[in-house]
């Protein structure tokens, strides 16, 4: 998968089969669509390609949103996937004044030499999101290239959305979440050094410093991979009210790893939610409140 992060160096010359979206958290309906993009591109013999934004358009316009996955989480689960290109659109001033006939002009036919376009029922673009599924019709009944509309899909009964995955995330039910997601939610990233803390009091911690997510704050049970073996932990996430810590990090004290991880970077899967944030009046009284966040993620995991 070749991708591509600066629309002014594209000029495909091959046809292009096109999906657009923001593609957030790639779910079950998400990789139908991917699924079927790179499948009836093989059949033609020609290039698939998924275009996407960064930052998404939710995020751009609210910072009380979140992404389900960062950009670098999406990029790796896309490689997953038969996609030839994948086309990340900065979304910036420059595009966002773009008038909606000039993106369809000037970016999905001259630049990316769409034959073929799935997008959302939902699908909005331009200036003040004016162009929407009726604009991309007109064009398609023109003949300037085939457009596939694709309705939300359903899983036991239950609409797959990137906002009703947010939502789940938020209310804890990361059961629910997973199953749309089509895997469990996860967060990743390298293992920096931290402050040593959990070292000095009996839990060292494994830490990513992350973008600030106002859905995760407190103790989780997760879980992680580490040279093809799976272990266990629970993980605080968020500010450390108890040293008056003012950076938003993942702090995981993984159960049976003491090697070092500085430096790799590892996926955590979020299975449970066991308390909120507190903050405690000394170091006795958070070690206890650590021994039994590891009790019950024991408990959560079926382990001794």
């Amino acid at each position: 998968m070749k991708i591509f992060r600066d629309i002014e160096n594209i000029s495909f010359k091959e046809p292009v089969i096109a999906s657009i979206g923001g593609f957030d958290g790639i779910h079950l309906g998400h990789q139908k669509i991917i699924h079927n993009i790179a499948k009836k591109a093989k059949q033609k013999g020609v290039k698939s390609a998924i275009i996407t934004f960064n930052p998404l358009p939710k995020i751009y316009f609210s910072n009380k949103n979140f992404e389900v996955i960062s950009i670098y989480e999406k990029i790796n689960f896309l490689k997953k996937f038969n996609i030839d290109y994948l086309v990340i659109l900065r979304f910036n001033k420059n595009l966002i004044s773009m008038s909606a006939h000039d993106f369809i002009e000037e970016i999905l036919i001259k630049k990316l030499n769409i034959k073929s376009l799935t997008v959302g029922d939902d699908f909005k673009f331009g200036k003040n999101q004016s162009g929407n599924i009726e604009d991309l019709e007109n064009y398609a009944s023109k003949g300037f290239f085939n457009l596939n509309i694709e309705n939300k899909q359903c899983i036991e009964n239950t609409r797959i959305s990137s906002t009703l995955i947010r939502d789940a995330i938020a209310s804890n039910d990361f059961a629910l979440a997973s199953k749309m997601l089509g895997r469990s939610y996860s967060i990743s990233g390298k293992i920096i050094h931290g402050e040593k803390r959990g070292s000095k009091i009996g839990f060292p911690t494994a830490n990513i410093k992350l973008k600030a997510n106002i859905l995760l704050s407190g103790v989780y049970a997760v879980s992680t991979y580490f040279d093809n073996k799976e272990y266990y932990g629970v993980a605080n996430i968020g500010y450390k009210p108890t040293f008056d810590g003012n950076t938003y990090l993942f702090e995981a004290h993984i159960f049976d790893l003491s090697k070092n991880l500085y430096g790799r970077r590892l996926e955590f899967h979020i299975i449970s939610k066991i308390r909120e944030t507190k903050k405690f009046k000394g170091i006795e009284e958070l070690k206890d409140s650590i021994d039994n966040d590891i009790n019950s993620a024991k408990k959560i995991f079926k382990i001794k």
